[in-house]
């Protein structure tokens, strides 16, 4: 049973699977509001457990944010910075169904699946063009825990794998190969899928354009890091014209993705609303990972994936 001097932590958004995890977390009292609700909750409270963030989030009594996500760029940090704000990242919980999600939107393009699932609407009884994976070289953008368990698992379908890492001498994995991030051209030269993996941020926007997938050619592009990654418009030209041969996506540039967005129509296009994350297992790994984090709150421990 909690008591009035444990801290109070509001959870947005508050998928019944994360909430259920965290009512369990002992030694806290949780508030689970809804979107309208978050800011007057956070009066009083030190600790934030969010995906999203509004600037009317930043209560003056704020001390904690964990971050529902691997990635914390929708996040002030600099403001987080001056305000001794800490902030942490859910960095490392994501890999195994991101991961088997990433292959599945693969396999879904190369075997000719999305094309088919579309025919059934028709009632159309066409064989789609299909391709294998073995023996072909997989592309992987960001060597971090989602790359990695990405490799492992495009190994296991007899793919070679080259991947990108700030640090690829210190790489020790299932990667075939491993190059510098500058380097990132030549994977696109020499595989035929790529699989992007990177965070979010002005380092990454949009370096994905016109240039790389002209070198990826009619090969596959699969993008289940962030949508500002990928030059959409670069995306649309190459598919439309049909010198990328299709694009497996789960996050885009704006969420949710615009009716007016051409990747809704193109045939040669399998798409999934940002839930390559999900997994009856997440709320667990989070409110373990938060339970490590809460004792470092108090003073018992060191933070993990600490940002800022």
């Amino acid at each position: 049973m909690s008591s009035t001097s444990d801290p109070r932590v509001v959870l947005h958004p508050s998928q019944n699977s994360i909430r259920r995890a965290f009512e369990q977390v002992a030694g806290i009292r949780l508030d689970a509001p809804d979107r309208d609700g978050v800011a007057a909750a956070l009066e009083g409270a030190p600790i934030l457990v969010s995906y999203p963030w509004r600037d009317d989030f930043a209560t003056s009594g704020l001390r904690w944010v964990q971050s529902v996500s691997a990635g914390t760029e929708q996040f002030p940090i600099e403001r987080f910075r001056e305000a001794g704000i800490v902030l942490t990242s859910a960095r490392g919980i994501h890999g195994p169904q991101v991961a088997e999600h990433a292959l599945g939107l693969l396999l879904a393009l190369t075997r000719g699946i999305g094309v088919a699932a579309g025919q059934r609407a028709e009632r159309s009884w066409r064989w789609p063009e299909v391709s294998e994976l073995g023996g072909t070289t997989l592309g992987i953008l960001g060597m971090g825990v989602i790359g990695e368990a990405i490799a492992q698992r495009a190994r296991a379908l007899g793919m070679r794998v080259i991947g990108t890492s700030r640090d690829p001498a210190g790489y020790d994995g299932a990667a075939d190969e491993v190059v510098a991030a500058e380097r990132m051209d030549e994977v696109f030269s020499r595989a035929e899928a790529v699989i992007v993996a990177l965070p979010g941020g002005e380092a990454t926007r949009r370096i994905v354009g016109a240039r790389q997938l002209e070198a990826l050619g009619a090969g596959w592009l699969v993008n289940v890091g962030r949508g500002s990654v990928v030059d959409e418009d670069a995306l649309v030209a190459a598919l439309t014209r049909g010198s990328l041969r299709g694009a497996g996506l789960d996050v885009f540039e704006a969420e949710p993705l615009p009716e007016s967005s051409p990747l809704w129509d193109l045939p040669n296009v399998v798409m999934t609303p940002h839930i390559a994350g999900a997994s009856p297992h997440y709320g667990r790994r989070l409110a373990d990972l938060f339970r490590r984090n809460l004792e470092a709150f108090r003073g018992r421990g060191e933070w993990v994936n600490r940002v800022v």
